[in-house]
């Protein structure tokens, strides 16, 4: 399906996103195509308990790629309409050119379509350390994210949320797979 807003058939796949969004960079047509401050502070009564990565307190604000804005706020409003908002700890961070980890190929954060949320107790390589609910997970896969808890080792990452998927989701019977994003 092609969302009408950003113009890009979802579910958008990991392998894709040289093709979609080309090379990522911090200057350049990248960043003034894709790179937006998106600003999510009507959230604030429900998130004013959320640091970010420096232990600060969260200025509702990430910067990222723009095709995530409209899913992000989808899955934020279902943590706050399904009761999880105090679940959600810390913002970790969302754009940022690197490779995976254990990996050379970039990172989904280079384009800036994933978000870390409860870094400190949710650790890369630790299988089956998370404290999200299904809940919680459920809420990001309503809006279309993969969750990196779903990976399995060595590649379990629970604080790990990306709108572009690895695999074909669609008629999966993990209760915690993705939907496609619809806006």
């Amino acid at each position: 399906m092609i969302d009408e807003q950003t113009g890009i058939e979802f579910p958008m796949y990991q392998s894709q996103l040289y093709d979609i969004f080309g090379e990522p960079s911090e200057r350049g047509e990248f960043a003034t195509t894709f790179l937006r401050t998106m600003d999510f502070s009507e959230f604030r009564p429900h998130f004013d308990h959320v640091v970010d990565y420096e232990g600060n307190p969260w200025s509702y604000k990430i910067y990222g790629n723009y095709v995530i804005e409209a899913p992000l706020r989808k899955a934020f409003g279902l943590l706050v309409e399904r009761g999880l908002a105090q679940e959600l700890k810390s913002w970790d961070g969302c754009f940022n050119i690197r490779p995976m980890k254990g990996g050379k190929q970039p990172s989904t954060h280079s384009w800036g379509v994933s978000d870390d949320f409860n870094a400190a107790t949710n650790p890369f390589g630790r299988v089956l350390i998370t404290d999200f609910s299904p809940e919680f997970v459920r809420c990001f896969a309503d809006a279309g994210f993969e969750w990196g808890g779903l990976w399995g080792h060595p590649n379990f990452d629970a604080m790990h949320f990306q709108l572009a998927w690895t695999q074909d989701w669609r008629g999966s019977s993990n209760p915690l797979a993705p939907v496609v994003w619809v806006a």
